[in-house]
């Protein structure tokens, strides 16, 4: 046992008439020194509590309090490192993902940064356009005849002073058009061929489209073109 474990009430080591226990308020005591007190109450706090006596059937707790600090040392800086290593792998990953989840962010901040510099570019040349178009359209609104004039103008082109326009009657409307050129037609079409056509009439095979009218028919219309006394 270690040179630091002793009675806290007598200040004595471990002995084979003296055996120490721990109570539960955390102080140690040896068994003589306990005899003098109270049962279940500690000798040096005056607190109730109960003791384990420390030997090696003590439970694995009070052996911890009591093991050399080397070795608990040792055991537990393995089991720390284990966690550290642990922990800080993956915090590790989160902050490569977090990294290059920032480069994305700011790759499309530059982007937009641009997209938005265009679009400005845009509206001013667009505002000057538009600028530039009213400027022509008020020169020519300032330019251009008054709108009652012109309408004054177009509306005394287009009126039609009545009798200024005069019709005039179609040929075919006229009475006796017809008339009149239907003996000329039937006399035509009553003439005999020339000694030249029917010549040419003989030497082609080709038939004159001349209508040829029925004797019948060249009697009724000679009939009314020159009527008998």
């Amino acid at each position: 046992m270690s040179f630091w474990v002793y009675c806290n009430s007598c200040f004595l080591s471990a002995a084979a008439d003296r055996q120490l226990a721990v109570t539960t308020c955390g102080h140690v005591i040896c068994s003589v020194c306990y005899q003098k007190g109270k049962q279940k109450n500690c000798l040096i706090c005056s607190s109730q509590c109960q003791i384990s006596p420390l030997s090696d059937k003590s439970s694995s707790e009070v052996k911890t309090l009591f093991s050399d600090i080397n070795v608990v040392t040792t055991k537990h800086l393995t089991e720390i490192s284990k966690v550290i290593s642990f922990q800080s792998r993956h915090q590790r990953k989160l902050l490569t993902h977090y990294k290059k989840r920032n480069e994305k962010l700011e790759e499309t901040f530059v982007k937009m940064k641009q997209e938005m510099q265009n679009m400005a570019k845009k509206l001013n040349e667009q505002s000057v356009y538009i600028a530039k178009m009213e400027k022509s359209l008020q020169h020519q609104s300032a330019m251009a005849p008054p709108v009652s004039q012109m309408s004054r103008a177009s509306y005394s082109a287009h009126v039609q002073k009545p009798g200024a326009v005069s019709s005039r009657p179609s040929s075919q409307n006229m009475p006796g058009f017809h008339s009149s050129q239907s003996p000329s037609v039937s006399r035509f079409q009553g003439a005999p061929l020339t000694p030249e056509l029917s010549a040419f009439n003989h030497r082609s095979a080709w038939t004159s489209p001349i209508f040829k009218p029925s004797s019948s028919f060249r009697g009724s219309m000679s009939s009314l073109v020159c009527p008998s006394p």
